[in-house]
């Protein structure tokens, strides 16, 4: 037996061996990136790969946006409007080792080949966005990077593409925006979007949101207002259309970390400027919409509007579920449309009825992963949801012979069985209808 584990031990010695050798361009990256880029790349993006291989000699590490829509090795899209996808790649130069570049790849013919290569100061790359600023069929860059300076942070360029007799540049357009976050949108309904940003608060200026306008070519600041003086980080944010036009909700954890607010934010042709509504000047904070579950705002009961969610106060629940009261802006004001019940630990939102929701109360076994829903004044039990991995599931399993599928969500499945009897009327059909993904 000495013999057998010596000889798993010499096993893995070759294999760290190899990892070192052999590879004239391998070194450890500063990130997991490299752990999660393609290691063959197939079609369009080996003939970017080879083409980022052969601008950078000395070697590269390919970096991935954080967060955002874009967050492949290499992102493939039409940004000049000539019809054919072009590529941006973020990468880390092995002799600049804590510098995030982006490189700009065309294709001509069957070759693609690095066009413009913008060098970083930055650490890395937080996300990236495209969009048209001032109409002339070409995209602007949006990218949000991470910077160390003084004080670490994150700042967000604006980059323009410009093409003169056949020799194409990549620029920014201004300094630096300071700020976390940021979403392309039309906010003041002129036909032409701007670029939305989002600051978090430091020890001398509150958070903040910023609109900026590009449409001459130049950076243009045309709106701006306070936000909750709480807001540590931005989680998600959205806009739809509501009675004052395009709005804006931007949905932020508070300093305290177990607390959201929503931000609503619309232009007001009154003062000319963007406006949050519920943001109180005298107190610095935004209360109408603070809750303490962290539910983002989302179009909860599928009427086309988006909600925001706020704490229900219902006591009889168990620590592990939270109770959502949704509202939805119009004539201004929050108006009630449904109550939910939220586990995150489960990753799933119950809607519920209002007079059903009256009548419930919850218990919920954290080893079984385990919801049951119980009338409170016959006291039977309505609604049993469980929680299982998916590869712990068969549909075949005597075990779960009396409940039903009504949701699978990222390698989970959701299985539920309800009883009429109980007075509650909810039953399988409905229960895959009020489930959400949380």
């Amino acid at each position: 037996m000495p013999k057998f584990k010596g000889f798993k031990v010499i096993v893995m010695l070759c294999l760290v061996a190899f990892l070192f050798c052999g590879c004239n361009n391998f070194r450890l990256s500063s990130s997991i990136d490299d752990l999660i880029s393609p290691i063959s790349p197939s079609g369009d993006n080996a003939g970017v790969q080879s083409a980022v291989d052969e601008y950078c000699k000395g070697g590269y590490s390919i970096k991935i946006p954080a967060t955002g829509k874009y967050t492949t090795s290499f992102i493939l899209k039409d940004i000049d409007g000539d019809k054919i996808s072009e590529a941006v790649a973020f990468y880390e130069p092995s002799n600049k080792i804590g510098t995030i570049s982006m490189a700009i790849i065309k294709k001509s013919g069957d070759k693609w080949s690095v066009v413009s290569n913008i060098e970083g100061t930055a650490t890395d790359v937080n996300s990236v966005d495209f969009c048209d600023f001032n109409n002339d069929g070409k995209m602007e860059i949006i990218v949000c990077w991470s910077v160390v300076s003084k004080l670490t942070g994150t700042s967000i360029n604006v980059y323009s593409q410009n093409e003169n007799n056949g020799a194409y540049s990549l620029q920014a357009v201004s300094k630096a925006i300071t700020g976390s976050d940021f979403i392309c949108v039309d906010v003041n309904d002129d036909g032409v979007k701007d670029l939305l940003v989002f600051a978090t608060g430091t020890s001398s200026e509150n958070p903040r949101a910023e609109l900026y306008s590009f449409e001459t070519g130049k950076r243009e600041l045309i709106g701006e207002t306070r936000l909750d003086s709480t807001i540590t980080s931005y989680e998600s944010i959205k806009y739809a259309k509501t009675d004052e036009g395009t709005s804006v909700y931007a949905d932020a954890l508070c300093g305290d970390g177990s607390s959201m607010v929503t931000e609503f934010i619309y232009w007001s042709d009154y003062y000319n400027s963007i406006i949050s509504p519920f943001y109180s000047y005298s107190t610095g904070r935004t209360k109408s919409t603070v809750r303490s579950s962290l539910t983002t705002c989302r179009d909860i009961d599928g009427d086309g509007v988006i909600e925001i969610p706020k704490d229900a106060s219902n006591k009889k629940q168990a620590s592990e579920i939270t109770t959502q009261n949704w509202v939805s802006y119009g004539n201004t004001v929050l108006s009630h449309k449904c109550y939910s019940l939220a586990c995150k630990r489960d990753g799933y939102i119950l809607v519920v009825g209002d007079d059903d929701f009256s009548k419930i109360k919850a218990s919920y076994d954290s080893e079984k992963r385990k919801l049951e829903l119980t009338n409170k004044k016959n006291n039977k039990k309505a609604i049993e949801i469980i929680t299982l991995i998916n590869s712990s599931y068969s549909e075949n399993d005597p075990k779960y012979e009396d409940y039903s599928l009504v949701m699978k969500n990222s390698g989970f499945v959701y299985l539920a069985k309800a009883d009429s009897s109980s007075g509650i009327d909810i039953n399988i059909k409905k229960l895959r209808d009020m489930i959400k993904v949380y």
